[in-house]
């Protein structure tokens, strides 16, 4: 697809979020979906992310699992080209990455293929388990190398579409897409 319709599309989805009401309320109802989702119960190695501007806040989970001591994981973007990590997210580690979001220190980081399922942020999804980012591809790149992860898109129902979006072949595809309407599996 070429980059005129993606940014299209982007600029759609992000009017479609703008106009949600209460975006904290939502975000704890995916929340609740999340905790009570069988796969993220089973999960050893769970790599969550932080919310930037409007996508769904997780920090409800993180909270819960800093709380009960349960080991969990967070992004570190390396470069503003697209290169991410993921690290052991010790609250009290915790600092600004290249893009100015909280990660975790690169003390822990934890290999991809050791990840057994990965919750994505994004601008839109389809209920094909097509994802549409940012458009800078960090999640892209590190999906491709997360082979066991059961890989989660997680955004309000306004983000959903029935109609696939167009993807190029770098696209990574999502397992399950989980909204405050429910859990779609793709």
């Amino acid at each position: 697809m070429d980059e005129n319709t993606k940014n299209a599309l982007r600029k759609y989805y992000r009017e479609a979020i703008k106009s949600i009401k209460d975006v904290e309320k939502t975000s704890e109802i995916v929340c609740s979906r999340i905790i009570s989702f069988e796969i993220y119960q089973k999960s050893s190695f769970p790599a969550l992310y932080w919310a930037c501007g409007n996508e769904i806040s997780l920090l409800p989970i993180c909270e819960l699992r800093w709380k009960n001591k349960l080991k969990f994981y967070l992004p570190r973007c390396l470069d503003k080209n697209g290169k991410m990590e993921f690290a052991d997210a010790n609250k009290d580690e915790i600092t600004l990455d290249c893009r100015k979001i909280p990660s975790p220190s690169a003390k822990n980081i934890i290999l991809p293929q050791n990840i057994d399922c990965i919750f994505v942020p994004g601008i839109a999804f389809d209920i094909f388990g097509n994802r549409l980012g940012q458009g800078a591809g960090y999640y892209d790149r590190y999906l491709k190398k997360c082979v066991k992860a059961v890989r989660i898109g997680v955004c309000f129902s306004a983000q959903i579409s029935e109609i696939a979006l167009k993807t190029d072949e770098h696209d990574e595809k999502m397992n399950f897409i989980i909204s405050e309407k429910g859990v779609i599996k793709c």
